[in-house]
């Protein structure tokens, strides 16, 4: 499972250096937006048919605002968030959140972090979340 994980890693980190990595692209049909102010080192995506993380190349944590784009793969998908970077992608998140569905052609899934009551929540929509917004 590792060395898939690790498969899955490599093929995200040329995706991310290739530049889809930030929310703005256009390749990107799932964006996470940081909008807490969670410690946040790395975010991990599971895709049916591939998984794979981003951080900032300096491990330090995202601020608030910082964002990072996804290629998907097929869905469902499941968003992770760690505050260290990880080697297994089942332990340790702060928080999870699993979208079953792709988003219509041409839209892109928003997952922001936000915080809440009980620590770190994650949400999901289809537009840009506004960072006034209650979460």
């Amino acid at each position: 499972m590792k060395k898939v994980f690790a498969a899955g890693l490599a093929a995200l980190w040329l995706t991310v250096l290739t530049g889809c990595s930030r929310g703005g692209d256009i390749e990107a049909d799932l964006v996470f937006v940081n909008q807490s102010d969670a410690v946040i080192v790395e975010v991990v995506v599971a895709f049916q048919d591939q998984s794979g993380g981003t951080r900032n190349a300096d491990s330090s944590p995202l601020k608030r605002g910082e964002s990072f784009g996804f290629e998907a793969g097929e869905y469902p998908v499941t968003v992770y968030v760690y505050d260290k970077a990880v080697g297994d992608v089942a332990e340790g998140a702060l928080a999870q959140l699993t979208i079953r569905e792709a988003p219509p052609e041409g839209e892109r899934w928003y997952v922001a972090a936000r915080d809440g009551t009980r620590g770190l929540t994650l949400l999901t929509s289809d537009h840009l979340p506004d960072p006034d917004e209650a979460g």
